[in-house]
């Protein structure tokens, strides 16, 4: 994460305008709400009017291009931003996303689905979710990652070579639509030279499944994370889960849906890969 602190914000400013200075606009127009102290100063500095609204001719400023959608929507002004976001960099300003800025967010969207969020029984709900949220998506947190604990394989004076295999049950959410989906995994790997701690499986699961997800993804992040670190013989993954986007909504019926991720010898042996299947529950025809 990068916290753009008040001294930066302003040499990032004094940049900006002198960029556009000798420059002739009819105005300035300042983007809700990051653009508007912008715009303030530009106008101050620059002696170009502050608008309320963009027209042909004024300059349109924002502190940040982020997703790309305010720079389309104003792609027919002059736009000029403080930042530009690179892929998957998280900037936040010195002066939001507090507490109550988070909370904020919450309170209008309950408003936004027609419900009001001062009567009782929501007045402390703001608070509840952007706590529930830093739990239930601490996959996006870097410090939060589990540490893989390894061991030489036969430091013990036995050296496995057979399959080991972990189940548990997974919970994450559908980044179409932003509820849960959850089910059962199965987890499978023959060592090589690590053996892979006991709980780490688990572990690695749920901060892969702790944010915005597609089943598809979710199995390959897992396995990827793993097999880095043990490099085994054959590693293989299985996700069997229920999809609330489907069962609660659109077409509103039950099902399952089951990923898998198949690599090494469980790929490339038949045999190797019926044994995992049988732990499953799958059979050959």
């Amino acid at each position: 994460m990068r916290i753009v602190k008040e001294e930066e914000w302003m040499k990032l400013l004094l940049k900006l305008i002198k960029s556009i200075k000798g420059k002739y606009y009819s105005g300035v127009y300042g983007v809700p709400r990051g653009g508007i102290p912008i715009a303030c100063a530009i106008s101050a500095k620059l002696n170009i009017p502050l608008v309320s609204k963009p027209f042909d001719g004024c300059l349109v400023v924002d502190d940040l291009i982020d997703s790309g959608k305010t720079a389309e929507k104003y792609k027919n002004y002059e736009f000029k931003v403080l930042i530009i976001k690179k892929d998957n960099e998280w900037i936040e300003f010195w002066y939001e996303n507090t507490e109550q800025d988070k909370e904020d967010i919450i309170t209008r969207m309950i408003e936004n689905i027609g419900d009001n969020p001062k009567r009782e029984g929501l007045i402390d709900t703001p608070k509840r979710v952007t706590k529930m949220w830093q739990e239930t998506f601490r996959g996006y947190d870097p410090k939060q990652k589990p540490q893989l604990t390894v061991f030489n394989n036969g430091i013990d004076g036995i050296v496995y070579d057979e399959m080991i295999v972990d189940t548990g049950d997974f919970y994450s959410h559908c980044e179409h639509h932003m509820v849960p989906f959850f089910g059962q995994y199965w987890f499978a790997y023959i060592p090589n030279k690590k053996i892979l701690g006991l709980s780490k499986v688990a572990r690695i699961v749920d901060y892969y499944s702790a944010k915005l997800q597609i089943q598809e993804r979710l199995v390959k992040e897992i396995l990827d994370e793993i097999e880095k670190e043990v490099k085994p013989k054959g590693i293989a993954l299985i996700m069997r889960g229920e999809h609330l986007c489907k069962t609660m909504r659109g077409v509103k019926k039950k099902g399952q849906m089951v990923t898998s991720d198949l690599r090494g010898v469980f790929k490339t042996s038949s045999q190797t890969r019926q044994e995992f299947l049988s732990f499953v529950g799958y059979k050959n025809e």
